[in-house]
């Protein structure tokens, strides 16, 4: 069997230390499974920058041409110019046609205590999805510092992004018989969310057997404070994606609890948790590596289809998350563990459900 060939960027900050715990699971299925895999690192990120003075080196973008997915880290320092580092993850996004930012929200059983809301607003309980839009919108860099301190970024919307993106949002809730499909846009005053609303309500005709429902993003993001249970899918643009996966995120009861993938579907995908480098807590060993893990659940799902293997991980991080805790939801009734700690314990578990 040929073996899948997976770049390593652990980046900046904590970067490394959360990577290297999602290493351990990669490790494991490769040595526990008919999954097999290689790993090539390709440094990029603020450290690199220093170096060779560009924060994504060719060297590390050949790595990555040759690859089948990315385990991204996480990039930026305090004493770089502001975007010299993340100009690495955009340029990614665009050379790769990434188009798809895929973002789970999902409130475990052994974590509930982790989640900042009453009872009565978790519901049923929280598991949704976010599809965001990852190539256009004000993240294309069109525009910059004009004259006299003035400065302009254009929000671009193509019919071309808009449609594949929805329909991948579709589809996606289609497989996993979801119901309802929920699209977030500001479409009483941008004339991009009129074009997107448009695309949606045309696309969603194809699908009759999922209801549909449009949210202005100011209120949207009330409601996911107020009734996150009622959410599956969500698709939104790049912006609007931004803000409000990071603010679901905290349903968890932190960023270290989320994770993504920059899907081009079939092709070359990147995984990463949603979380920044926060250089503030780097070496301390107090970093969540739980976002990092499920950001590994999502690659053997998403890029190898192995739904199998990605189940056995959730379940490992279910259990684990009843066990111990790292310091950003830590538990009173919990031990603490730090960042290898935690990876160990999902580690372990994963070891012993693969080998039975």
């Amino acid at each position: 069997m040929e073996k899948k060939k997976i770049a390593i960027i652990k980046g900046d900050g904590v970067g490394p230390e959360v990577v290297n715990e999602g290493l351990k699971i990669l490790k494991i299925i490769n040595e526990y499974s008919d999954l097999k895999m290689e790993f090539c690192e390709a440094p990029a990120g603020g450290s690199v920058y220093k170096t060779y003075g560009e924060s994504l080196p060719e060297k590390s973008l050949n790595i990555i041409e040759k690859s089948d997915a990315i385990l991204f880290g996480a990039i930026g320092l305090p004493d770089l110019p502001t975007g010299v580092a993340e100009l690495a993850i955009l340029k990614i996004r665009q050379e790769f046609d990434l188009y798809v930012n895929l973002r789970p929200i999902k409130l475990y059983e052994t974590a509930i205590d982790c989640c900042p809301l009453k009872d009565e607003y978790i519901g049923d309980g929280i598991d949704m999805t976010i599809v965001r839009e990852n190539t256009e919108g004000l993240y294309a860099k069109i525009g910059g510092i004009l004259r006299d301190e003035i400065a302009s970024n254009i929000m671009l919307y193509t019919r071309k992004g808009c449609e594949r993106v929805i329909k991948y949002a579709f589809e996606y809730a289609k497989k996993r018989n979801h119901k309802k499909i929920t699209s977030v846009d500001k479409a009483n005053v941008l004339a991009c969310s009129q074009l997107w609303r448009k695309i949606f309500e045309e696309i969603g005709m194809k699908y009759p057997n999922i209801d549909k429902e449009n949210f202005l993003i100011d209120a949207f993001c009330q409601w996911i404070i107020r009734k996150p249970y009622t959410c599956q899918t969500v698709v939104t643009g790049n912006l609007f994606g931004d803000i409000i996966s990071d603010e679901a995120a905290y349903l968890l009861g932190s960023l270290g609890m989320a994770p993504s993938g920059n899907i081009n579907p079939g092709k070359l995908s990147m995984y990463e948790p949603i979380h920044g480098a926060a250089p503030d807590i780097a070496g301390q060993g107090i970093a969540n590596p739980v976002g990092t893990i499920l950001s590994v659940k999502l690659m053997v799902e998403e890029s190898f289809q192995r739904k199998d293997l990605g189940k056995d991980i959730e379940n490992c991080v279910e259990q684990a998350l009843g066990e111990g805790r790292t310091m950003d939801i830590k538990s009173d009734k919990l031990k603490i563990l730090s960042t290898i700690d935690m990876g160990n314990l999902i580690a372990g578990k994963l070891k012993e459900q693969l080998k039975k």
